[in-house]
């Protein structure tokens, strides 16, 4: 059995302007960077032990990433998985989030988006990998909101696209023989 648990990346500036950043590359802010400490001093309250720590090619899951192996006092290269990079959005990249925008993100209705079930099966299918790689291990991921979404909405009718997922929050997973187990969604840290 592999235990794994996703974080959201650290606020960006895109975030706090409620700009859809999808791939783009942007940095965590100061904000941000405070998250990733608060997250990192939670896990070494609660659950310190990892024996892998990995995150998406963006620079802001590599920040939340660095700080948080820092304050766990990790002592292993972080793995860059391109696997778990956020969702493709398109022509939607840039746009402000309002209820209308969303709902055509729901709908799959920009161009260039990754398609919802696309981005379901990539999610259940990188982690599945991970479990594969790892068996038996605590694996911890920085990664992007409709990731862990992308993967939550398989395993949780409770959790939507629509769902809060705060920056730096934890939802953890567990999985054995390709089968997922006792999915917990979005824990805050601070």
């Amino acid at each position: 059995m592999t235990k794994i648990c996703l974080i959201r990346h650290g606020q960006t500036d895109w975030n706090k302007l409620q700009r859809i950043q999808g791939r783009i590359d942007n940095p965590i802010n100061m904000i941000g960077s405070n998250q990733a400490k608060t997250t990192g001093l939670y896990l070494k309250k609660h659950d310190p032990k990892w024996d892998v720590i990995m995150c998406s090619p963006l620079s802001r899951t590599i920040q939340t990433a660095e700080i948080i192996a820092q304050q766990l006092n990790y002592q292993h290269p972080i793995i860059v998985n391109p696997n778990v990079i956020e969702r493709e959005f398109g022509e939607a990249d840039g746009v402000i989030i309002t209820p209308e925008v969303y709902q055509r993100i729901i709908n799959d209705d920009y161009k260039n988006l990754e398609i919802t079930t696309t981005l379901q099966q990539r999610a259940r299918n990188a982690i599945i990998e991970i479990g594969r790689k790892y068996p038996n291990q605590k694996v911890l991921i920085v990664t992007h909101s409709h990731f862990i979404k992308g993967l939550f909405t398989t395993l949780d009718l409770g959790v939507t696209f629509t769902s809060p997922l705060y920056n730096g929050s934890l939802s953890y997973i567990t999985i054995e023989n390709d089968e997922f187990h006792s999915p917990i969604f979005n824990i805050k840290t601070d």
